[in-house]
């Protein structure tokens, strides 16, 4: 079996995990009696049912020799249809806020950094499998026109999960396999793993070691990216939450010749609204 049919796989995981639970009660009891935003730690990966978020993401390039080159604004919205299925319309890509910058609004220009002001979009579907006090667990999947100028598209199927070690400890965890549908002959299949180690230093306050890993299937090894990052993320009111991250985008993974590990790095401003 090679890499390339990994794919086929996953298809077949998702569609057989939601057919199993597609007579499943779609109430879901909250984990928490905090206000919207408070215990982020012990909640799960989407939101429950008729809850509107919107989520915009202000990345900046802090990279060698092109520090704020792009500098990119990527609004995404959410809306839970029931406590199992939330649909989202993104900016950001399947490594969520440890996406580089340049996907959304890139406002620098194409002599600093974009490619185009306004270049991709995705349409993103979760579908709540399993809610408890040690895991939550979610089919994930999402359509991306990952270049309108290109004319390129991407289907990304996986799972988004939280292993909760405590009530104040967690990893988050969204693996999936991106799939090429338009000019496969140039693009590659490719892999998404975000990981996100989180602590709850307070109630309205999670902090947050960002990992993970991706690279294209067909030459992983000198494709894969391991990124190493910190977050902090405060729920101001039940509505609005405020946060940060600071990232080096590949620091662990695969590096050109020429380019140190350190030499790619991002930043981050997070705002989430919701109802």
């Amino acid at each position: 079996m090679t890499i390339r049919l990994l794919p086929a796989l996953v298809v077949g995981g998702c569609l057989a995990a939601i057919s199993g639970s597609a007579f499943a009660d779609d109430d879901v009891a909250p984990v928490s009696t905090a206000p919207d935003g408070g215990d982020a730690v012990r909640r799960g990966v989407q939101g429950p049912e008729g809850l509107l978020a919107a989520r915009v993401l202000l990345a900046m390039n802090l990279s060698k020799g092109a520090v704020g080159e792009p500098l990119s604004l990527a609004p995404d919205l959410f809306y839970s249809v029931t406590d199992r299925l939330q649909l989202g319309l993104v900016h950001d890509g399947p490594m969520r806020w440890q996406s580089r910058p340049g996907l959304g609004l890139c406002l620098t220009g194409k002599t600093h950094g974009c490619a185009s002001v306004y270049d991709n979009i995705g349409v993103d579907l979760m579908y709540g499998l399993a809610f408890g006090s040690q895991l939550h667990l979610s089919a994930h999947g999402a359509f991306y026109v990952t270049s309108f100028d290109n004319s390129t598209t991407m289907l990304a199927l996986g799972a988004a999960g939280k292993l909760h070690f405590s009530d104040t400890v967690a990893l988050f965890f969204d693996p999936q396999i991106g799939i090429e549908l338009s000019k496969r002959d140039t693009a590659d299949d490719a892999l998404f793993v975000p990981l996100e180690l989180q602590f709850q230093v307070t109630t309205p306050t999670t902090f947050k070691v960002l990992s993970g890993i991706s690279g294209g299937l067909s030459h992983f090894g000198d494709t894969v990216e391991i990124p190493l990052g910190l977050g902090l993320v405060h729920s101001f009111t039940e509505h609005v939450d405020l946060g940060g991250r600071v990232s080096f985008d590949n620091l662990l993974g695969h590096q050109p010749d020429g380019v140190g590990r350190a030499d790619a790095r991002s930043i981050a401003l997070l705002l989430l609204v919701r109802n």
